[in-house]
């Protein structure tokens, strides 16, 4: 099914995605139409290949799947979903796996994986009562201790190449710099935050670096089928560290594999990724892009007047934007023991394996279910 590999349900397919196309349909809703009532009774799982749709508390656009919990439980909808314009998806219904048991199991594999986000948006995390940059935190210390070297400029460049092997993704920012070395991956804020506490909690002199550009610089990560809801300007967030007196720009918000994307589409940035923070090398992308001087920066002592507000985009959103990072550095998801043993399985005893992995996907879509029914 075309289209189909531009989801989040597409990023786990691998070679299978020709084969669980095969097993559903594409379908045509008109602006108005029901794709899931509340309290229907029906086991069909959609993926939004074209268009928006809408529910209670918020909406789907292009590469997000709906239904999951009727689909894997086979209990009523807990939803009204309606197209907000005319919707192409990608339908399934879950009978239908039994035709190909091992592209059913990379299916319930997939939900598996992906039902935990869906479930912590109707739980966000609140912002910490605590400073965000948390440089005295256990994990913090013990983590800046680990990366300390016996120069200041050694450890700096040490720290920025830690937090930079940090897969970026887009996501919530009102988080403290533990809460991200937890998670293990982030987005400009959070890492740069991350970042500033490590260099603090090793001893070296730290800020942050606000830098307002064009939109354009980030569109090369964002789906195209969100480019048109981007905003004309944007707002980054990198580290400083200071080194002889100077401040260096220290940005670790991006990997090697994204930094290399960048460069195939922007040339006048071509090499970028084999550059590495030194003393007198201060690593600014930004300042790369628009041909300024990376040491004319603006230190700032917190970001906590960034990190307090709440983003426009709910986490199912966030979720789908995350579909071109995700294909540059690899998934990130935290895999139950399983999942992993399904997908060992799915040629081997591919019956097998879709009862693994069916077993974990329906406790989680439980779980999920129980939080949508639950009293506000």
């Amino acid at each position: 099914m075309k289209g189909l590999e531009a989801s989040r349900i597409g990023l786990h397919l691998g070679d299978f995605a020709e084969r669980l196309g095969a097993l559903g349909d594409a379908q045509i809703w008109p602006p108005g139409a029901f794709l899931c009532r509340r309290d229907e009774a029906s086991r069909a799982l959609h993926v939004i290949l074209e268009g928006n749709v809408a529910f209670d508390n918020g909406g789907f656009g292009p590469g997000a799947h709906m239904g999951e919990i009727g689909f894997l439980l086979g209990v009523p909808r807990t939803a009204d979903i309606v197209a907000e314009t005319p919707v192409k998806t990608w339908t399934i219904e879950f009978d239908s796996l039994s035709r190909d048991a091992a592209a059913g199991a990379v299916l319930v594999c997939a939900l598996a994986l992906e039902l935990p986000s869906r479930t912590r948006k109707l739980r966000p995390p609140a912002p910490p009562r605590e400073a965000f940059c948390d440089a005295d935190h256990p994990a913090i210390m013990a983590q800046a201790a680990a990366l300390s070297h016996p120069t200041p400029q050694d450890t700096a460049q040490a720290i920025w190449e830690f937090v930079m092997a940090f897969p970026y993704r887009f996501g919530v920012w009102w988080q403290r710099a533990s809460d991200t070395l937890a998670q293990g991956w982030g987005m400009c804020t959070t890492k740069s935050n991350l970042q500033v506490a490590l260099m603090r909690a090793a001893g070296l002199e730290a800020g942050f670096v606000e830098v307002a550009g064009d939109a354009m610089m980030i569109k090369p990560l964002i789906p195209k089928a969100w480019h048109s809801s981007l905003r004309p300007s944007m707002t980054h967030f990198l580290a400083a560290v200071r080194l002889n007196d100077r401040w260096h720009a220290a940005d670790a918000s991006f990997t090697r594999p994204v930094l290399q994307h960048f460069e195939a589409c922007f040339p006048m940035i071509n090499g970028l990724h084999r550059e590495r923070l030194g003393l007198g090398r201060p690593f600014h992308p930004a300042a790369r892009f628009s041909g300024r001087d990376p040491f004319d920066i603006a230190v700032l002592n917190s970001l906590d007047h960034a990190m307090a507000s709440r983003s426009s985009h709910d986490i199912d959103r966030l979720e789908v934007m995350n579909l071109v990072v995700d294909r540059l550095q690899g998934l990130v998801f935290d895999a139950p023991l399983q999942v992993l043993q399904a997908q060992r399985l799915l040629n081997a005893d591919p019956t097998m394996a879709f009862q693994l992995a069916l077993s974990v996907a329906v406790s989680r879509a439980h779980e999920l279910r129980n939080r949508i029914l639950e009293p506000a």
